[in-house]
């Protein structure tokens, strides 16, 4: 039944009338339907391709297999990855289907980015006897991400230089008056006599408020643009923000440095720093952890962060792309940061089992 279904009058009529760019291998990887609209992206014609198995000419300057090719010989996914590094993945919808996006030079006058999806085609008995693809072009979608995470990085990078600029103003003036003051304070109880007990118990609370006030200060000064992330880089900066964790909320935590040490350009440190002060601070908020670690793992260019803390987690529904909807700013945020770099955003989180951030980026 299948088998005359690919060879329908009927079926050709409807792949022929799709606006969606798409061609039919059979068994042999023979092309068997290239549609008008696959004529149009690829603008190799259907006499030039029908019959041959030469499919890869559309989109390769030398031979391999397009991903029907693969679905045809039942190729599992390490397989698939050889040939889609990273941009490949099961479909959702279809099952025994699988869904990648590349960009491919030779189409069009600059190149184009292709959104592409393979199902494998199969008889009653459930034997593979052909492949459908189905393509997109997503070059436009493609740029505009371009742009978009371009205009990101400019905000990103204005938004640090200002918090560098506060934290400066309020360091070098507001701290310092504050220290000051209290200098003075001190020496005024010390110097002076004649207060009544009342009165030394005044000025001496007054003190410890202002040094209170001083040191909120400071604090907020580091978390606002810490100095050792421009002075020493992103590892000192992300071991002063585990020890305050301990120090100041009681909470278990370490930092563990996996592979040798290297620098990176200071965007991608305080990018990356961001992601591990605010995935801290959501531990020290909401997590109601006794536990926390931080591993940082380096790898020639890159870097694969990890923080994990044993508190009471939650529920993850969907994927990290719904973070904003499910009110999760904060981790929404975090992989933000992680698109600006390029990299990837996991998050693993079980109820009363608690939660684990992972976050690759290759620089």
């Amino acid at each position: 039944m299948a088998k005359s279904l690919l060879g329908s009058e009927m079926l050709a009529k409807i792949i022929d009338g799709s606006s969606i760019p798409l061609f039919v291998i059979n068994k042999q990887h023979g092309v068997i339907y290239w549609n008008i609209a696959i004529e149009a992206l690829t603008g190799l014609k259907r006499d030039k391709i029908i019959g041959t198995d030469e499919q890869w000419r559309a989109f390769y300057s030398e031979k391999r297999p397009t991903m029907a090719d693969l679905m045809v010989d039942g190729a599992q996914e390490n397989e698939i990855e050889t040939y889609y590094q990273g941009m490949c993945k099961k479909s959702q919808l279809i099952d025994g289907a699988y869904e990648a996006e590349d960009f491919f030079l030779d189409l069009g006058k600059n190149g184009r980015w292709l959104h592409f999806t393979a199902s494998p085609i199969r008889d009653t008995d459930g034997e593979i006897i052909g492949a459908i693809e189905t393509l997109e072009d997503a070059t436009e979608r493609k740029r505009a991400e371009e742009n978009l995470r371009y205009h990101l990085q400019q905000i990103t990078r204005a938004q640090e230089e200002e918090r560098k600029r506060i934290a400066r103003e309020l360091h070098d003036d507001t701290a310092q008056v504050l220290s000051s003051l209290s200098r003075q304070l001190d020496n005024f109880i010390r110097k002076k006599h004649g207060f009544a007990s009342n009165e030394v118990l005044f000025l001496k609370d007054l003190q410890t408020q202002l040094n209170r006030g001083l040191q909120s200060m400071q604090r907020f000064v580091q978390n606002l643009r810490p100095s050792l992330l421009d002075d020493l880089g992103l590892i000192p900066a992300v071991r002063s923000l585990v020890k305050s964790l301990q120090e100041s909320d009681g909470i278990g935590a370490e930092l563990k440095i996996l592979g040798g040490e290297r620098r990176f350009p200071p965007e991608v440190e305080v990018l990356l720093f961001r992601i591990v002060q605010e995935a801290l601070n959501n531990i020290r908020r909401h997590a109601h952890a006794s536990e926390a670690q931080v591993a940082m793992e380096f790898d020639g260019d890159e870097v694969k962060v990890t923080i994990s803390d044993n508190g009471h987690g939650f529920e993850l529904r969907g994927d990290v792309d719904d973070l904003p909807r499910i009110g999760k700013l904060g981790l929404a945020g975090m992989q933000e940061r992680a698109r600006l770099l390029g990299g990837t955003l996991e998050v693993k989180s079980i109820p009363g089992k608690g939660t684990t951030l992972i976050v690759e980026v290759t620089n």
